[in-house]
């Protein structure tokens, strides 16, 4: 019924790819540059991970199509949120063995160096802080530029460590990296915009919260016969309180061909997932496809899905908007009472 925002899969390889070549620039310096210590915090896959409820897939006709949905799109952005996230503090943690090229008030500046993959790009890696919190920046230019005046942004971040909480961001600039040949191999995709994530953790308690915010982003598959594209202007939201309760809610624009029932065209409608759990991990799952400025080709309008769920994930509520329920006899299914939690 609904299927993962396939702009959200392909972000996947791209930025295992912006990974690879931030690590190509951290093993350059190792030629010639003296030994040293500087201070600083890194990042940790479980400070920007998302977990919603998931006790995996077995019995699978139990489970409701929200269910697998946003469990299929957690896992898409946990992969490429982290592999970047991993990678940025692996090339920090690296530079800071290493005495700085030179430095620019604050910041320690590492760079300028060439590719070492032999691309058509030059590295620079700015890094800042002290023993509780750290800041980077790494730039871009085309190989061989050494005026550092001349580097673009393409990601910048910080973080802070105090006791036992840990917050901090990460940005990431897609119109930077697509104007750069060899950074996306997607082939199909292109890209725009840019992604800020913020996270707050406290590693004592468990309590965590993730906001990814898509500024302008724009996702476009070249297809054989048309293009698809996805934008989103919002914030995906996640929290997972000290109980281990949570919420977790996306929202994009797309083209949402809805295989095997046929039920949208090529015009964009708003896609918005939802999910709340109790500790239990007991909880409720809401999808909705709706028509934005009345543009939108659905086939019989707006589109609602609401889910129950147990402990295991196992279904046990089920309503889709009338018109589209009467084509798939039988789906509706259990009672809304039995529900654990009311939006």
């Amino acid at each position: 019924m609904f299927r993962t925002p396939s702009s959200l899969t392909s972000l996947t390889s791209l930025t295992s790819l912006l990974g690879a070549g931030l690590v190509a620039a951290a093993l350059l310096p190792t030629h010639g540059c003296s030994f040293n210590t500087y201070d600083g915090v890194f990042f940790e896959a479980a400070d920007v991970s998302i977990d919603v409820p998931n006790e995996g897939f077995r019995d699978g006709e139990t489970r409701g199509d929200l269910w697998r949905l946003i469990n299929h799109t957690t896992a898409n952005t946990n992969g490429w949120v982290t592999s970047v996230v991993e990678t940025t503090s692996y090339v920090i943690e690296i530079l800071n063995n290493y005495s700085a090229t030179t430095r620019d008030g604050d910041w320690r500046v590492y760079g300028p160096f060439d590719d070492n993959g032999g691309r058509d790009i030059a590295w620079l890696v700015r890094v800042g802080g002290g023993e509780l919190d750290t800041s980077f920046e790494f730039l871009l230019a085309p190989r061989g530029t050494v005026n550092v005046a001349s580097f673009e942004l393409i990601a910048d971040g910080s973080l802070t460590v105090d006791d036992d909480r840990r917050f901090g961001n990460l940005h990431l600039d897609f119109n930077v990296i697509e104007s750069y040949a060899g950074l996306n191999l997607s082939v199909l995709w292109s890209f725009a915009g840019d992604i800020n994530i913020e996270f707050e953790r406290d590693v004592a308690s468990g309590e965590k919260t993730i906001s990814i915010d898509y500024d302008k982003f724009v996702a476009t598959r070249t297809g054989f016969l048309d293009d698809d594209v996805f934008e989103s202007d919002e914030t995906y939201e996640y929290h997972q309180a000290s109980d281990g309760s949570g919420s977790f809610t996306l929202a994009l624009l797309g083209e949402w061909d809805t295989w095997p029932y046929t039920w949208s065209g090529p015009e964009q409608e708003r896609m918005q997932l939802d999910m709340v759990w109790e500790p239990s991990k007991a909880g409720r799952a809401r999808g909705t496809i709706t028509e934005v400025d009345g543009v939108g080709d659905m086939k019989h309008g707006d589109l609602s899905l609401d889910e129950c769920f147990d402990g295991q994930g196992v279904l046990s509520y089920r309503l889709l908007t009338e018109a589209y329920a009467n084509e798939i006899p039988g789906y509706n299914m259990g009672d809304e009472a039995a529900c654990v939690l009311d939006w």
